[in-house]
């Protein structure tokens, strides 16, 4: 018995545990990834407010992760979520990208999504009101509810959540030109003077693995209250699942509505 008070081959079993937490460079990908976006809009926002990084919603994040699940979270709260599945490795740019490019799916005057297609990762990247994100992600054996096996799942968690329902992500007018008091204009997103800066250290760009194969899934709703796109019942939050297959060299999308 060691000092731990576990049996040396527990304690040998245990630390051969995998864990999978993101580094700082990794956070930073998915965070400028997300005001990269959210300063492109077109039309430009009035109100787009610079995203942060949140170390409580990275935590929230990081459990849900943990427990390998192919749903939202039910207890999460007022917080907004997209979900993003990959195999066999985790491409963080890619993941946003591809949330990000639902926008042509989007009718920022109608508030509408093309029927058939998801558009609610899309609002809420690009979401004015939303500030904080906190990300967290786990290399899972099996997903509960997919079955391909040996994936990566990367949890999203925002605040405030967006994708109210009959209300469009942003205000389309000059850039910056209704920051709210206290707000500067840094790269046509309305931000805090001390957020200019990058928040966490990076020495090198990271570089994405090949991506042989990869499996993206994804969920149009994040929050409980719905985008006018997305119809909920009374009283639940409505789920809508998708699925595409990404295959090099060439592309294959294969779509499942649920």
């Amino acid at each position: 018995m060691l000092s731990s008070g576990l049996p040396p081959l527990l304690l040998f079993l245990t630390a051969l545990e995998p864990s999978w937490s993101l580094s700082d460079e990794e956070k930073q990908i998915i965070l400028d990834g997300h005001n990269k976006y959210r300063s492109q809009v077109s039309p430009p926002a009035m109100d787009m407010l610079k995203m942060t990084w949140d170390t409580e919603l990275e935590a929230f994040a990081q459990a849900y992760a943990e427990k390998c699940i192919w749903d939202h979270n039910k207890e999460r709260g007022r917080r907004g979520e997209n979900l993003f599945a990959m195999a066999p490795t985790l491409d963080l740019e890619f993941a946003v990208e591809d949330w990000n490019a639902e926008e042509k799916y989007y009718n920022l005057t109608t508030t509408t999504c093309v029927p058939g297609q998801m558009c609610g990762h899309y609002t809420q990247v690009v979401w004015a009101s939303t500030h904080q994100i906190g990300c967290g992600s786990k290399f899972c054996e099996k997903i509960e509810g997919i079955e391909t096996e040996d994936m990566y799942l990367l949890v999203c968690n925002y605040y405030p959540p967006g994708n109210m329902k009959g209300r469009k992500p942003y205000k389309e007018g000059p850039s910056c030109s209704q920051c709210p008091e206290g707000r500067v204009c840094v790269n046509s997103l309305c931000g805090k003077c001390s957020e200019a800066a990058r928040i966490f250290p990076s020495n090198s760009m990271f570089s994405s693995l090949l991506p042989a194969t990869a499996l993206d899934i994804e969920e149009l709703e994040t929050n409980s209250d719905q985008t006018s796109m997305d119809q909920p019942t009374a009283g639940a939050p409505s789920t809508s699942l998708g699925l595409s297959l990404f295959l090099l060299p060439g592309v294959i999308l294969v779509a499942l509505l649920l």
